[in-house]
């Protein structure tokens, strides 16, 4: 009989006093947050029971109660319950309000069928009280996996007896009992120096001490080591250490630890001691000497151990995995003397941080001697697991294997759920009681985790071993049933595990045991495309030929689309997200298989009768398919395959093929290829991988290189595109550069001519990327001279190139081959007729159009048109009318030339004239650079008025800037007045949009005019054209000072009525507490903010704006401001919110006194929970508990709100706030069990 049976019975046989006194005692220790505690339904002082109810009440510090009953009686059952439940509900009886009621507790030493429970919780219905049921299953588990003790007092069950021993002794039982599957403590200890020293200054200051961590990090082995170091430091102390064995502590505790000595106790695994409260209640008995007490506890029980060390304030001690060099030393160490370079490569790679594991692998190397062990996991697993099972007469039936094995599949079990867990048992000959006694065992041997009521194994080594070794190895666990009961629920399980096991053991391991099988369930499925392609996108790695197969038949009978051409281009990250079903799945055959050139064969007659799928192909190929390291061990049998399909469909005239060639060619004949790829912790690291000149990569490109060059007059335009982007290529290698010449210069000798720009351009940029590597010809001299024409040498001159024109000019840096650059273009393009002009023009706008960094065009053309003006200002004006008369296709702007030609009256009539009647692209920006430019002593009335109607007759977007126009206040002072008024006009209009810059408002504010309400509206129409217009607020203040109602009009343009929500969260408004008496302004700016924006209290709220990055002589008038705001706002929740909110994100140094001054006004406790008191959410790192934080900050809250001398009547309040902490500690608990139960 297993001793959960055992236990199941002696509830059976208890007598209804004893079945109460043990369910007491187990709810006091479950509920430990209570107030009071009453036995009602028993007599004080004598083992008999009397009529109350409930039988037991706990009160809560929050004010709620929970009642319980207890019952025997199965033969009443469900209505005896139901009796119960209705007592409790009467007010008379219990003299409880419902509305206080939290929850009902039901004991009983049976159970209950889900239709019994569901009916009890029908009589709870209409009211928020929680029915809980502790049945004879439930509260059996838990007596037999967490309160062995109360099992022990109350049914009379034995257990082992537990005792106090040495470190040494401690050491021998650590290593002895952990059969080798824990790491052993006698080996060398490195890389803790920073945890010792915590460590050992905790010691010397504090009693109760936690180190929390990972299992396998090194916990246990850190505070020996650290103890023995600080009892050798300070010879008063002696060490001893728990070796737990479920039985009462305190006697050995009293036998060992004399009162009047100092001592230091090390308690390993705290949160799987039962009698761990004995540990607390020794430490409280009085003493003369010290002690102090060291535990460890795994990272999800934390919180666990922390609530019940909390009186204390213990000391916590993060232990973290260690990093790969780390891993190395403890290897290297004289323990276990791993000194190769790739032994310590495969440890690492195991190890994955732990040093537990590190350390298996490192013995299993240093004894077997052999790289080939450590070169996957399987071999160091079944090793060390052989003698594991070996050593453990338990394993001889393979019962814990297969619950492993179980676990693993499953990820987490929860063991409680009976039902469940017996329905899965069931199809794997399992029983219930059996599992339940096997985890117990493997739960000591720290093979698995039990908590949440789920268990779970932590190493993903250990659990993919498991999974391996049960259902593939040893078929121990029928794989069949597991895909015919559990595919379709656990799609992403499957996936996890048999890639794992893949990866791990191997695919020839793998298939050998599951092919048939999954043949099997692939018959019974196929039929049904969803399911089909969810099946094979995991196994199609075991079933290549029904995958296969399975592609064919969906394609083979579909018509071919006709195309005229087929489409290859696709955007960046076109296809993250939404990819095809066929082409992922045939890209999985995209290695070097034997199926691989079916695979990618179909993959494109897939796309021949799916056009518009070719990108994604071509996306797909060059993401898998491209050269890459593993590819040489195969000859590059991958790329082979491929280019033979391509080239046999480009020589057939294959149009599909034809287009896939041209496009790809361009891809597989670069030099350097990036990768992406997957690391150890969901990390991705990147390389290049650099191709060599060596017979294989020389065959391949020779039969690229052969096929553009027969097939270059049916495919001129592709092939010169594959050329240029040959040239695109940054990244190169000069031996095969070096290979490709006699390709690339058979094409230009063949095809190429120089009466082509385009060819021209080619040949010389071709040449000078050999040149720039290094890589020569002897015919390039000739092919320099021969390629060239009228037009690329004009090219040369306009192109502003540094890099190029390196090899023809001399000089150090850019300013130096500016003045070269202008030089040249100055002596090139001086005109002596409207011919040559002509030509020059036309030669212009085409190079324009041809080259794609055309960013210098502006500034050649204003070198052209000045040199010639200055040689003949009649052909330097012509130039301007060409281009005028061609509508400006060139979109060139003559800000140099009318800069230094602006200069006598006949210069500006003819250039005015030239532009007065013309309509062209830009004219509005030619105008403004003509009133800019022209010279001070030139200006008049008429050219000022025209600066007036060219901005009420623009219909162009233009930036107008006042400072060039200032020479003009001269004539009209009142020109930035009226300027600025047509300007608001015609942004009125909203049919053009004119810019003016900041400084109007700063450095020309008083230039303006009086009229602030054409300045106001101005100021306002910017802002809303450009983000960050005043970003530093120097025009608003201008406008402030004279009129500082403005802000409320401001900030009101700000909403966005669409969204509901004020734009520019950001802006930084702290410049207004410059402003004299801004208080009253910025009082009516909250009321209207607040009244249009709905406040959620997640995103910082806009009037943050105000107080953000104070200067230090406004903060104390900031912060006044907000003080008096609370006092008029006290009882207005939402104002109230916003000033807690601005304390929070910009005045944090204020929250005490906003807090204090509230509740000096308002102590109501419906009041203070509306307030957002903390912040609602934020971004913390991966490993955080929000709900731990969160109770942190309502514990900020409720240290302040005790400074207040308000006495009781802020006992509400404080209440509240323990409710908020003990929701937001649950909260956490909660977030620890789903980290705990979820996949990382």
């Amino acid at each position: 009989m297993s001793r959960l049976q055992s236990i199941e019975n002696g509830l059976i046989e208890i007598n209804e006093t004893v079945f109460q006194e043990l369910c007491d005692g187990y709810l006091a220790m479950r509920n430990e947050n209570y107030t009071a505690f009453s036995r009602t339904g028993s007599q004080s002082g004598k083992q008999k029971t009397r009529k109350g109810t409930p039988d037991s009440f706990f009160l809560l510090s929050n004010g709620k109660y929970i009642f319980v009953e207890y019952s025997t009686n199965i033969t009443s059952g469900v209505k005896k319950l139901g009796e119960d439940i209705q007592k409790c509900l009467d007010e008379e009886k219990t003299g409880v309000p419902i509305s206080d009621i939290a929850e009902i507790i039901l004991c009983i030493n049976f159970n209950l069928k889900a239709s019994e429970i569901q009916e009890l919780k029908e009589l709870l219905s209409k009211t928020k009280i929680i029915l809980t049921m502790v049945t004879l299953n439930s509260l059996a588990i838990e007596l037999h996996l967490n309160h062995r003790d109360l099992a022990n007092q109350y049914l009379g069950l034995p257990l082992d007896t537990g005792q106090i021993v040495s470190i040494g002794r401690f050491i021998e039982e650590y290593n002895r009992a952990s059969n080798r599957i824990s790491t052993p403590l006698d080996n060398k200890f490195l890389h803790r120096e920073n945890e010792v020293s915590a460590l050992k200054n905790a010691l010397a200051d504090l009693d109760f001490i936690i180190l929390t961590g990972a299992p396998g990090v090194g916990k246990t082995k850190l505070a020996i080591e650290t103890i023995k170091e600080f009892v050798k430091e300070n010879k008063t102390f002696n060490a001893f250490c728990v070796s737990y064995k479920n039985h009462t502590l305190l006697e050995d505790l009293f036998h060992h630890l004399k009162e009047d000595k100092d001592y230091i106790l090390f308690v390993d695994d705290a949160n799987r001691i039962d009698s761990f409260d004995q540990i607390k209640g020794f430490y409280r008995s009085s003493r003369k000497g010290n002690l102090k007490i060291v535990i460890t506890v795994r990272d999800y029980a934390l919180q666990e151990i922390d609530r019940r060390c909390n009186e204390f304030l213990p000391q916590h001690i993060n232990v973290p995995k260690l990093n790969d060099e780390q891993i190395i030393e403890i290897i290297k160490a004289d323990s276990f003397e791993i000194l190769n370079s790739d032994y310590q490569r495969e440890i690492v790679r195991i190890a994955d941080g732990n040093p537990r594991l590190a350390i298996m692998a490192a013995l299993l190397a240093k004894q077997e001697k052999n790289l080939e062990i450590l070169s996957d996991a399987s071999d160091l697993f079944e090793i060390y697991f052989s003698t594991f099972i070996q050593d453990q007469a338990e394993f001889e039936n393979d019962l814990h294997i297969r619950c492993l094995g179980l676990i693993a599949f499953f990820y987490t079990i929860p063991y409680k759920d009976k039902e469940l867990v017996t329905n899965i048992l069931s199809d794997f000959e399992i029983n219930y009681y059996d599992f339940i006694d096997a985890i117990d065992k493997l739960d000591k041997w720290e093979l698995i985790e039990i908590q949440f009521e789920h268990v779970k194994i932590p190493e993903q080594n250990l659990s993919t071993y498991f999974f391996y070794r049960s259902f593939i190895k040893d078929n121990l666990l029928s794989f069949g049933i597991l895909l015919k009961k559990y595919f379709d629920a656990n799609e992403d399980r499957f996936r996890e595990c048999i890639i794992s096991a893949n990866n791990t053991f191997g695919p020839k391991n793998v298939m050998t045991k599951l092919k048939s099988e999954l043949i099997e369930h692939w018959n019974t499925i196929k039929s049904d495309e969803k399911k089909a392609y969810k099946f094979l996108s995991i196994f199609w790695i075991y079933l290549e030929n029904q995958s296969l197969e399975f592609v064919y038949d969906k394609i083979a009978d579909l018509p071919v689309v006709g195309v005229e051409e087929y489409k290859v281009e696709y955007k960046n990250n076109a296809f993250s997200y939404n990819r095809n079903e066929i082409i992922e799945l045939l890209g999985e055959f995209f290695r070097p298989i034997s199926s691989f050139k079916d695979a990618i064969e179909l993959a494109f007659e897939f796309t021949r009768k799916y056009p518009q799928h070719l990108p994604e192909l071509i996306h797909k190929i060059r993401e898998v398919l491209t050269f890459d390291r593993d590819d040489e061990i195969t000859g590059y049998y991958r790329q082979e395959v491929l280019f033979d399909l391509l080239l046999r469909g480009l020589n057939e005239g294959d149009q599909l093929y034809s287009t896939a060639f041209y496009e790809l060619a361009k891809t597989f004949l670069e030099f350097q290829f990036h990768h992406s790829k997957g690391g150890r912790n969901y990390t991705v690291y990147w390389y290049d991988y650099q191709l060599r000149s060596i017979k294989p990569i020389q065959e391949f490109r020779a039969k690229i290189w052969h096929a553009l060059d027969t097939h270059f007059t049916s495919n001129p335009n592709k092939t010169f595109e594959v050329l240029q982007s040959y040239l695109d290529n940054y990244k190169t290698v000069k031996e095969i550069m070096e290979f490709d010449i006699p390709f690339i210069l058979g094409i230009i000798d063949k095809y190429f001519t120089n009466e082509s720009f385009d060819n021209c351009r080619y040949v010389q940029d071709y040449i000078r990327r050999c040149k720039r590597n290094s890589v020569l010809n002897p015919i390039f001299p000739s092919l320099i001279e021969k390629f060239t024409n009228s037009t690329y040498e004009r090219f040369l001159k306009i192109d502003w190139n540094r890099l190029r024109d390196k090899e023809v000019y001399q000089f150090e840096d850019w300013k130096e081959y500016e003045r070269l650059k202008e030089a040249e273009i100055r002596s090139s393009f001086t005109f002596h007729s409207k011919e040559e002009i002509k030509i020059f023009y036309d030669d212009f706008v085409y190079l324009k159009d041809k080259i794609r960094d055309n960013w210098s065009h502006n500034k050649v053309m204003d070198i052209v048109i000045e040199e010639n003006c200055l040689n003949s200002f009649e052909l330097g004006l012509h130039i301007l009318q060409l281009i005028i008369k061609e509508n400006n296709i060139i979109n060139y702007i003559p800000r140099a030339v009318f800069y230094n030609q602006l200069n006598t009256q006949k210069r500006v009539n003819q250039i005015w004239g030239l532009m007065l009647d013309e309509s062209f692209q830009h004219k509005i920006q030619w105008e403004f650079a003509f009133f800019e430019n022209i010279h001070d002593s030139l200006i008049n009335h008429e050219i000022q008025k025209a600066i007036m109607n060219s901005i009420s007759a623009t219909e162009e977007n233009v930036t107008i800037y006042f400072d060039g126009l200032e020479k003009f206040l001269k004539i009209q002072p009142n020109l930035f007045e009226e300027m600025l008024k047509t300007i608001v006009e015609k942004n009125s209009m909203g049919v053009v949009k004119l810019y003016v810059l900041r400084d109007v408002f700063i450095k020309y504010f008083d230039k303006l005019g009086d009229d602030i309400g054409i300045i106001k509206e101005a100021y306002l129409q910017q802002n809303k054209l450009s983000n960050h217009f005043d970003y530093d607020g120097k025009g608003l203040l201008n406008i402030l000072k004279t009129n500082p109602s403005f802000l409320v009009d401001f900030v009101n343009t700000l909403y966005n009525v669409a969204d509901g929500r004020f734009e520019k969260e950001k802006v930084n408004l702290s410049c207004i507490w410059e402003i004299e008496n801004i208080e009253n302004q910025l009082i009516r700016v909250f009321d209207e903010v607040i009244e249009k924006e709905f406040y959620l209290g997640i995103l910082e709220h806009f009037c943050n704006n105000f107080f953000r990055d104070l200067k230090d002589t406004h903060q104390l008038k900031a912060d006044r401001f907000l003080l008096n705001y609370v006092k008029s706002n006290y009882n207005n929740q939402v104002k109230m919110n916003v000033v807690v909110d601005i304390v929070r994100n910009s005045r944090t140094e204020l929250l005490e006194k906003v807090l204090l001054s509230y509740l000096s006004l308002n102590q109501s406790r419906e009041a203070f929970s509306k307030i957002y008191w903390i912040k609602n959410g934020g971004v913390y790192s991966a490993d955080v508990i929000f709900g731990d934080v969160e109770a942190a900050e309502w514990r900020t809250i409720l240290s302040i709100v005790e400074k207040a001398t308000l006495g009781i009547k802020l006992i509400p309040i404080k209440r509240y706030l323990a409710e908020k902490i003990e929701n937001c500690l649950k909260s956490g608990e909660y977030e620890r069990k789903r980290r705990f139960l979820q996949k990382n």
